[in-house]
């Protein structure tokens, strides 16, 4: 593949990394497929060329970086997330809310956007002010309210006392309060004044996204029409889809102008399922997203998200107080998000099947294009904005760049941390057929997932069942 220019843009602006950098070695997955191995030719921030074989030569003013054959994404961007590392969005201080971005880009995350949880009114005009002006600072990329216009027949882990019927006064409250920064809106669409509220949204330029809903099909596909686009973590929080009544995920799955949110961390959702989604929806419309709260990356124990408390156990988030323990005999309580981040959901999409370049598209591309920022990241191209995360052979997270800055300290692994070379080096070229995903025995997959007998074992291995 021969260089491809940059295109005439501004700079984004973090200009901090104005060093021309070439990073070199790797199998970079760009929009047109996997490069391998692969270049990427990067100054002020922003990718300047992509291209295949032997990078440009080296010099003083361009030092190579030796990836050794390591994956290369794009940077992550999550567009439902309410917290990580101990801290929340939902709750808690600016600084709580800072320190939980800063973890979530710590995995990979280099695009996030705050998702707040139902609360009063209010209380999330407050919170949205807050979080715009961390928005507005570089700290984010936008606002999503997850309520207050939800259904509590499907309320999850969310407190019914608050939700309301769906009002634009009260939405241009909270618009106003997010000064602009409002990108998504999830709404139940079979309350009243629903269809309203969407098309005011939709007019606004907010992606209306439908959840939390126990809507029938025809309802929610008459929100498509009115100009809902996105899906809320499908199937999570719906009414289950059946064979006489589809329900909203079998409507919004079935509209090609929607995108579907998938949490694939192997709790909310059957890998099988998954994979089907991915069949269904194709490429450009599944978004992967973490819907992770204050315990992601935490040890289990009591945690918070909004007024709800919640209680982590195996890694699992379920409301509190819901009857006892499952282990004592009681029943356990609703889904409380997940304490996934996007490296964790990221290879957990392979491993059960989906190719690499589609897992990138939907952990990237897509939810950059769903919330307007397509023309800056989501992918390894020219003239974006230079995110992108470094993987090992079992997707493993080894380093993390960011607007062309390198972050001070990868997530550890077992398997170590990447050492950066740069000085002038060769590189192998390693071929990846259209059917295979990735080459380690460990997360060895064909096409959505009918996985050799030979891999299984090693899937069972590195903890995916």
């Amino acid at each position: 593949m021969p260089e491809v220019p940059a295109t005439a843009r501004t700079p984004p602006h973090d200009t901090r990394s104005r060093r021309s950098q070439l990073l070199a070695g790797g199998r970079v997955v760009t929009p047109a497929g996997v490069l391998s191995p692969g270049w990427i030719q990067l100054a002020s921030g922003v990718i300047e060329a992509v291209g295949s074989g032997p990078p440009p030569r080296p010099s003083p003013e361009r030092p190579v970086t030796d990836l050794r054959g390591s994956w290369v994404l794009p940077g992550f961007v999550d567009m439902h997330v309410h917290g990580g590392g101990g801290t929340s969005f939902t709750e808690g201080s600016e600084e709580d809310a800072r320190r939980a971005a800063a973890f979530h880009r710590g995995h990979g995350t280099t695009t996030i956007v705050a998702s707040l949880v139902t609360a009063p009114l209010a209380e999330l005009e407050t919170r949205a002010a807050m979080l715009a002006g961390l928005a507005a600072d570089g700290v984010l990329a936008g606002l999503h309210l997850e309520g207050p216009f939800l259904s509590a027949a499907r309320c999850g882990a969310q407190d019914p006392r608050h939700m309301v019927a769906p009002d634009v006064a009260a939405f241009e409250r909270l618009r106003a309060a997010s000064a602009g920064h409002l990108r998504v809106i999830t709404i139940a669409p079979e309350r009243p004044g629903a269809t309203a509220l969407i098309g005011a949204a939709a007019r606004a330029g907010v992606t209306v996204a439908v959840g939390h809903t126990d809507a029938t099909a025809e309802v929610a596909s008459a929100a498509v029409d009115a100009g809902a686009t996105h899906a809320t973590h499908l199937f999570n929080g719906m009414r289950p889809l059946h064979h006489r009544e589809p329900g909203a995920a079998g409507a919004l799955l079935d509209r090609d102008e929607v995108t579907c949110e998938v949490i694939a961390d192997g709790v909310h959702l059957h890998d099988i399922t998954i994979r089907l989604v991915a069949r269904a929806a194709g490429p450009g419309r599944l978004v992967l997203i973490t819907d992770a709260m204050a315990a992601a990356g935490m040890p289990d124990g009591g945690y918070r998200l909004g007024s709800m408390r919640v209680n982590v156990s195996g890694g699992v988030a379920r409301l509190a107080g819901q009857g006892g323990s499952a282990g004592q005999g009681g029943s356990a309580g609703p889904i409380a998000g997940s304490t996934a981040t996007m490296d964790d959901i990221v290879r957990r999409a392979v491993a059960a099947g989906l190719p690499v370049p589609e897992v990138a598209a939907a952990a990237s591309t897509t939810p950059a294009r769903v919330l307007g920022l397509d023309d800056r990241v989501g992918a390894l191209r020219p003239g974006l904005q230079a995110d992108l995360v470094v993987c090992d052979d079992d997707f493993r997270l080894s380093a993390v760049m960011a607007g062309g800055r390198w972050l001070t300290q990868a997530p550890p692994t077992r398997y170590g941390q990447l050492t950066l070379r740069t000085d002038p080096v060769s590189f192998p070229v390693a071929e990846l057929t259209s059917h295979t995903t990735v080459r380690s025995p460990a997360c060895q997959a064909v096409w959505f997932g009918y996985t050799n007998s030979w891999a299984r074992p090693a899937l069972a291995r590195s903890g995916f069942r």
